[in-house]
């Protein structure tokens, strides 16, 4: 029986634009696509996720890969915000439905920056930070790990005491899911940005 359901946050949770963020940090004089990849962030974009760095060390190195005296975190925020389309109010509804039945955690490869938008009161329609809407959050920065390693999955479950088989995994990227599913976790795979309500109420009822 499923009791916990973990959720990936961008193109899950909000509705994701990846080609905005790239336009914005072409715009600032970075090529995102030395950075950013269908295979996870790499040098400092990936430093600043796995929390070797902060979000001023992430300013320097950007402002010298741009070839510029200096990068602010306003900047910077801008352009990490691009990734992020919009909330669908109704999604979040569907979570608050969800929370007296079910351990509701997010799972996800992030970074500061984008933290402290998703933390704000600008994070939904209705004004509630994504912490309204979650037992747990489990950011790559913050626990220095990084999916789709199943270190991150083995401590989320030794973190919040969970059995791997009495949770599910929704994300829209295969290869976090197969090592969820590693690990013991039940995976949903998903679209990114596709609504999931209606799978998720499915598998529910069948569990």
């Amino acid at each position: 029986m499923i009791k916990n359901i973990l959720f990936d946050m961008g193109g899950v949770i909000f509705l994701q634009d990846t080609a905005e963020a790239f336009r914005r940090f072409r715009e600032a004089g970075i090529d995102p696509d030395i950075y950013m990849g269908e295979h996870g962030q790499k040098d400092f974009f990936l430093e600043i996720e796995t929390g070797e760095i902060g979000m001023e060390e992430f300013c320097r190195k950007m402002a010298k890969a741009a070839h510029r005296n200096s990068v602010t975190r306003e900047e910077a925020l801008h352009c990490w915000l691009g990734f992020v389309k919009g909330v669908e109010q109704e999604r979040l509804d569907y979570l608050e439905e969800l929370r007296p039945a079910y351990h509701l955690s997010l799972l996800t490869n992030t970074n500061p920056f984008i933290m402290s938008h998703m933390r704000s009161s600008s994070f939904s329609p209705s004004g509630h930070p994504i912490t309204h809407y979650f037992d747990s959050l489990f950011c790559s920065y913050e626990m220095e790990c990084y999916k789709p390693s199943t270190e991150f999955f083995s401590h989320v479950l030794k973190h919040d005491a969970l059995i791997a088989e009495e949770c599910l995994f929704i994300d829209d990227s295969l290869k976090n899911i197969r090592a969820a599913e590693s690990v013991g976790i039940r995976g949903m795979h998903i679209r990114q940005n596709a609504d999931w309500r209606a799978s998720l109420a499915e598998v529910l009822q069948q569990s």
